[in-house]
């Protein structure tokens, strides 16, 4: 598989787009959506209206078609100014727009994928339960058969954009003797369905400006319509929607890593102690280096995944055992490098930074306390690693 990878010209035009648009409109909102921990409703309406929402989506779908490279792109881009924006596009493009390209009837793409990638509906995305986290095939929300349809009852937790949804894609158990292997049945429910509300949204250390919440289900019928994929073959579609989501997440921590990086370098050429920028001390310079070499080695990585997918295109049933293996490494390696590097980079970022970066408020606290959680959502690192170790222990190297 070839490694060399550039950029097209519309691609860097498309960055130089979004970083215009997100220095004009994001950044300066991003401190008082962090301290007074609200959803940024004005921006995002704003990204949605410029195509945001749906880049790596068809045009054919309501999507701008730039594929997988494109959305790495924009991620990256809105990880330098914010992780809580980064946030909300992960999850409702990785995560919830992903299944419906790969696994939805053309009645399901039309009726959810459209609007979602035209930006008139937010999506979301909801498999973990309190018993179910990185054990992530032990749903026990339940999916009762009623006639031709479903009766959904359970609680999620943890769903991103789940207060502001308009649409979830969400996992429950039709079977939970079969587990993952027959038992998990992916479905697309719509805010105020009956039955279906919104419980509590957590205080996080991070992210103050995306919603955490709980998902309640109490006897939603679901109409067979709403079943995404093979009734029993949910857990397929999690992970496979899982796979993009842990490249955006590189991606958007690609973008943090040189954020953090930009700004040490910055202030340690115009921090003076000891009669010298502290720059030309060695001690700095060498943090500034293995911050510089984490950034370059992700770049890397980050398009090389990214480029994959696109090679695969979006239909998982032209995708070789094979591919689809390394997709699922690939993915995994991206995302448990990218969360690790990111948290130690903001780390020396910050010590540069000196008491200073430990401030309530400025960009390096901010984006230490933001880049915490990537270790843990999209799969934890350590199931990060399992992944990696079993399949190469049966595909080696």
């Amino acid at each position: 598989m070839p490694f060399e990878f550039s950029f097209t010209p519309d691609l860097e035009a498309f960055r130089e787009g979004v970083r215009a648009f997100l220095a004009r409109e994001v950044g300066p909102i991003v401190a008082e959506m962090d301290a007074k921990e609200e959803f940024p409703a004005s921006s995002v309406r704003k990204m949605q209206s410029e195509g945001y929402f749906g880049v790596p989506i068809p045009e054919e779908y309501g999507g701008l078609g730039l594929g997988k490279v494109g959305y790495a792109v924009l991620l990256e881009e809105i990880g330098r100014v914010d992780a809580s924006h980064a946030t909300i596009v992960g999850a409702h493009t990785s995560l919830g727009t992903t299944p419906l390209l790969a696994f939805g009837t053309e009645e399901q793409k039309q009726r959810w994928l459209v609007p979602a990638a035209q930006g008139k509906k937010l999506l979301a995305f909801s498999l973990t339960e309190a018993g179910s986290g990185s054990d992530s095939g032990s749903v026990r929300t339940r999916a009762e058969r009623s006639g031709d349809g479903w009766v959904l009852s359970g609680t999620k937790i943890y769903v991103s954009n789940g207060k502001e949804a308009d649409a979830i894609v969400l996992m429950a158990a039709n079977d939970t003797k079969l587990g993952p292997a027959g038992g998990v049945t992916a479905f697309v429910l719509d805010k105020g369905m009956p039955g279906f509300s919104v419980g509590r949204c957590e205080k996080k250390m991070g992210l103050h400006g995306t919603s955490t919440a709980e998902l309640v289900l109490d006897g939603v019928e679901a109409g067979p319509e709403r079943v995404l994929g093979e009734v029993g073959r949910g857990f397929i579609v999690a992970m496979t929607a899982l796979d993009v989501g842990r490249v955006s997440l590189g991606a958007a921590s690609l973008g943090a890593m040189q954020a953090a990086t930009s700004a040490a370098l910055k202030f340690a050429k115009e921090r003076t102690q000891f009669g010298h920028p502290i720059s030309d001390f060695e001690a700095i310079q060498f943090k500034l280096a293995d911050m510089a070499m984490r950034v370059e080695a992700l770049r890397y990585l980050v398009y090389h995944a990214a480029a994959q997918q696109d090679r695969m295109g979006p239909d998982p049933s032209r995708w070789s055992r094979g591919d689809r293996e390394s997709k699922t490494r690939s993915a995994a390696i991206v995302k448990c490098l990218a969360s690790e590097w990111a948290s130690e980079v903001i780390d020396e970022a910050l010590q540069i930074h000196g008491g200073l970066g430990y401030i309530r408020g400025t960009p390096i606290e901010r984006a230490y306390r933001d880049a915490r959680i990537s270790e843990i959502f999209e799969g934890t690192n350590e199931v990060q690693r399992l992944v990696i170790a079993r399949d190469l222990v049966q595909r080696g190297l």
